[in-house]
């Protein structure tokens, strides 16, 4: 199972990144139960889910979903940006989920580690939907959400999110 950071942890947090990677600590406490409620979701329904691994075995990184799950040495950090329509990111082998993806609810929390996490086995970035169309083969078609790329693209400003 990945590996949260907390605190506690040790774990360092990328730098020089666009998007912070912070432990989760006392503060956050609310966000840290969100996160595991969202992990338990994952862990009883999706990591097991036939499609779901065979969509993430045909990623570049060629792991199925169980696969990068399992994997410890993959962290998931806290970033506290709150902007809407932006909901997490990734450097190597670290996640971040947004206070603005855990106002949105749990639900939205697994989307967004089932996207992120197929980042990390190799899913593109820029224009590419490979991340956000596991999505649809992880039992969570009713969140893949066709304008979430690499980074998000609001029409409304001509703006990149994320």
């Amino acid at each position: 199972m990945p590996s949260i950071n907390t605190t506690a942890s040790g774990h360092p947090s990328p730098v020089n990144t666009r998007r912070q990677y912070l432990p989760y600590s006392s503060a956050e406490d609310r966000y840290l139960v969100t996160l595991r409620m969202a992990m338990d979701i994952i862990n009883s329904r999706i990591r097991g889910h036939a499609p779901c691994n065979a969509a993430f075995r045909a990623l570049p990184g060629g792991r199925s979903f169980a696969d990068v799950w399992n994997d410890n040495s993959v962290w998931i950090n806290y970033d506290p940006d709150s902007n809407p329509g932006y909901f997490g990111a990734r450097v190597g082998n670290d996640v971040t989920i947004s206070k603005y993806a855990y106002l949105m609810g749990h639900w939205t929390v697994v989307a967004t580690l089932v996207h992120e996490f197929a980042h990390v086995n190799g899913a593109p970035g820029g224009n590419s939907t490979q991340a956000e169309d596991t999505l649809r083969r992880c039992l969570l078609h009713q969140l893949h959400d066709p304008a979430v790329l690499g980074r998000l693209f609001n029409p409304m400003n001509n703006q990149s999110i994320g």
